[in-house]
This record gives structure tokens, sequence and C-alpha cells, in this order.
């Protein structure tokens, strides 16, 4: 959960945006034959964001523009030749978290098929602008 300064000190902000299940193609994976094709990702995004403002105004400026959001993780997945999982997540997280200024980023990356036997592999993880 984020957190958000007050006069009286610090406090749980509890506000999120979510976009869940952006499937995305992209170049992943350390075995040769995987550096030659493109594979899909799975990604939920939890962001944390103050949704008072746009609540109280009832205008779309004021809220964290989620196609944005979605269009530049598009990108960067459309430009990554990360080999690992682990690598796009922390990219994507830092990435959020420098260009739209939301307080914490939650992700998971799911990889599906990556082991014959399980839907999906992956990882997840929960940055801040501490980590930046």
């Amino acid at each position: 959960m984020a957190l958000k300064r007050t006069a009286s000190g610090v406090e749980l902000m509890g506000d999120s945006v979510f976009i869940k299940g952006l499937r995305l193609p992209t170049c992943i994976g350390v075995h040769p034959w995987e550096r030659e094709i493109r594979q899909e990702l799975v990604l939920d995004l939890r962001l944390a964001w103050n949704n008072r403002l746009p609540a109280a105004s009832d205008r779309v400026e004021d809220c964290l523009d989620y196609t944005a959001v979605s269009d530049w993780v598009t990108q960067y997945l459309g430009e990554s030749r990360a080999q690992l999982i682990e690598t796009v997540a922390e990219q994507i997280a830092l990435g959020l978290l420098s260009h739209f200024g939301v307080a914490e980023v939650s992700l998971m990356v799911q990889k599906p098929g990556a082991v014959p036997q399980a839907d999906w592999v992956g990882v997840e993880i929960t940055r801040t602008q501490a980590d930046l």
C-alpha cells in the first residue's frame, strides 16, 4: 500500500488503479530458439493513485490515464530483448514510477507455457518511489 504524507505524519493511501490481464507479445527467454520468436506475457498491474480528486471533479483529466500506462508497457515490451521475466518486471515497475509519478507499483508478470505441466510461471514485485 502506498504512503502519503500528511500534516500529522504518514498515513496509508489505499486508492489504486488496476490493469488486469494485459496480454502482450515480446522477445523473452534464455534459450536460443526463444531469442528468435515473440512470446506472450500476461501482466497484472496495481498502481497506487489518489482517486479522491477525480472522484470529486468527475473529470478524466484528473485520473491516472490507464490507456497511456498500457501504451507505455506495450511499447516497452515491443522493444525489449530481456531474457528474464524478473528483468521485465523490474524495468516496467521502475518505468511506470518514473513516467507516471505513481507512489507505488505492484506488478505480476506471467509467462504461459514456460513449464509444460503448469498454466504459467511468473514473478510478482512491488516497487515505490524510494526504489528510483
